[in-house]
């Protein structure tokens, strides 16, 4: 996507975990970032004595950032939102273009380091203040990745017709209660 960002190059890794970004993209400013980290909790009853872990599961993690970027200034990264008329919508298509990929992407903020982060929303409002600049907020979530794991188990059946089934005794089928009058009526 970006060939211009050479992730191992010492200027770079060493930013990379410093400052705010999202998929290695670096934008002017971060006016604002909302994290939500959320557990869905049961409403139904549960038994006294039951793992509570069992009726609980963490949502995926949404992070919300207000992204600001100017024409004005100059890429903290060499080559970044160049291209186009304007840094501000080269900016914007940047992130359009990684919304449109789809692809997983690494989200670093002062709060935290999020993986596997999809860009779910973007809005833009574009009036008279953002004629050289960008005001965007970028709404990001988690996709929850699972692990599989492949367990052998036996070809051999889990119940034999040898398998003890303890004492077997013959019952008595029950009767139906207009069989039982007509009996006793029938003096049988």
């Amino acid at each position: 996507m970006n060939p211009l960002l050479d992730l191992s190059s010492k200027p770079i890794a060493s930013l990379v975990y410093l400052k705010t970004n999202i998929g290695g993209w670096f934008f002017d400013a971060i006016l604002r970032s909302t994290h939500t980290s959320r557990l869905n909790i049961t409403q139904h009853p549960v038994q006294t004595g039951a793992a509570l872990t069992d009726h609980a599961f963490l949502q995926p993690k949404e992070v919300s950032m207000e992204i600001g970027m100017s024409d004005t200034a100059t890429s903290l990264i060499p080559g970044q939102f160049t291209g186009g008329w304007s840094r501000s919508v080269q900016a914007f298509k940047v992130l359009q273009e990684l919304q449109a990929l789809r692809v997983p992407l690494q989200v670093h903020s002062r709060l935290g380091l999020y993986q596997n982060m999809l860009i779910e929303e973007i809005s833009a409002p574009d009036d008279y203040t953002t004629l050289y600049a960008l005001r965007c907020t970028v709404l990001l979530r988690e996709i929850m990745v699972a692990q599989v794991r492949t367990v052998k188990i036996s070809a051999k059946a889990a119940v034999t017709s040898q398998a003890n089934r303890g004492k077997v005794e013959p019952v008595k089928p029950n009767e139906s209660v207009i069989r039982q009058v007509t009996q006793l009526l029938s003096g049988g």
